[in-house]
């Protein structure tokens, strides 16, 4: 009989002939009739034997081969994770994304090993590392200033509220496109799938504001926002309280800060007050993720193709996140201000 190469036996059917073969050594069989049985040598049956002897059933079990030896250990592995914790241009690349391309370079610079790019993305994902899509932060943006407001701004804020009893509200404004935002779909690989899409041109403008109680307050704008119209809505939001004082904190764009605007605020010093948030921070307005779930998840792939059809599908879809139980606050708290 032909004997077996182990090599090309898998693990698990090598690891059951050794331990039937020492069971069958123990209940009386030969060397030789063992190796005849499994197609193995001799000297190998004496081998597991020993190991049997050695180590028990332990020695006989299959052991996952070691691999190659890291080329970077774990103290430089962790020194490559704070490096990577910069954004690329600090180390020389003209921009601030970090590829495989670049992280190779990097490792070689720093740690003079010479690193393949699939093994650099398996380092990667061992150093619980992912290749995301960052989001977007304005360069003009002053994190002093966003940290002043975070540590006293915002605490004037709420004490404010708790003295005057009032409704707090975060407004801001913003545009959807007859074009939509696609999301992710499953498809078979490299056949990248088609979604039919308006090629019509337009959208409209929404004006909405969110409260840590849950509420949201919309408007779909007939027209660009200028003043008059942002007087509008502040009225509207005052209607809907008319016997609560209202805080209303906004960005700095223009509409808001127009001296029509703060002549009404003046005029009505009594039962409300605005607050501004610092220039190019929309992180800090929960209302920038109402709108995030309302094009990326309400809205996503939709298929109107006229604005009318689209002032529909938005105000049935804002009202559908308003009427939704808890929803509201959830995103709010999400935010982190609360």
């Amino acid at each position: 009989m032909k004997k077996k190469d182990g090599r090309k036996i898998p693990r698990d059917a090598m690891e059951y002939m050794r331990i039937q073969s020492v069971r069958l050594f123990e209940s009386g069989k030969k060397a030789d009739e063992i190796a005849e049985f499994f197609g193995v040598t001799v000297d190998a049956v004496y081998k597991w034997k020993r190991k049997y002897k050695q180590k028990g059933i332990a020695g006989l079990k299959s052991k996952k081969a070691p691999g190659a030896v890291p080329k970077l250990s774990k103290k430089e592995q962790n020194k490559l994770l704070v490096l990577l914790k910069q954004p690329a241009n600090t180390y020389g690349f003209q921009s601030p994304l970090w590829d495989c391309k670049r992280i190779k370079q990097l490792v070689k610079e720093k740690f003079h090993q010479d690193i393949h790019y699939s093994n650099i993305w398996r380092l990667l994902k061992r150093l619980n590392l992912s290749n995301q899509v960052p989001e977007k932060e304005a360069l003009e943006r002053s994190k002093h200033k966003v940290r002043y407001w975070l540590k006293e701004k915002w605490p004037k804020i709420k004490e404010h509220r708790r003295r005057w009893q009032a409704m707090l509200y975060f407004l801001d404004e913003t545009g959807i496109s007859l074009i939509p935002v696609l999301g992710k779909t499953w498809a078979p690989k490299g056949k990248t799938p088609k979604v039919k899409v308006t090629g019509n041109r337009g959208g409209i403008v929404v004006t909405a504001a969110i409260s840590p109680a849950g509420r949201l307050l919309f408007r779909i704008e007939k027209e660009t926002i200028r003043a008059e119209q942002h007087i509008e809505f502040l009225q509207q939001v005052m209607k809907n309280h008319p016997r609560r004082k209202i805080i209303v904190i906004e960005d700095n764009a223009k509409p808001h800060i127009a001296a029509k605007v703060d002549n009404f605020v003046e005029a009505n010093k009594n039962k409300l007050a605005i607050y501004y948030l610092p220039t190019y921070s929309p992180d800090l307005n929960p209302q920038e993720d109402i709108w995030k779930y309302l094009k990326h998840v309400k809205m996503k792939a939709h298929q109107v193709r006229k604005v009318k059809e689209l002032r529909s599908l938005v105000h049935n879809k804002l009202k559908g996140i308003r009427q939704t139980e808890g929803l509201v606050s959830a995103i709010f708290c999400a935010s982190g201000l609360y």
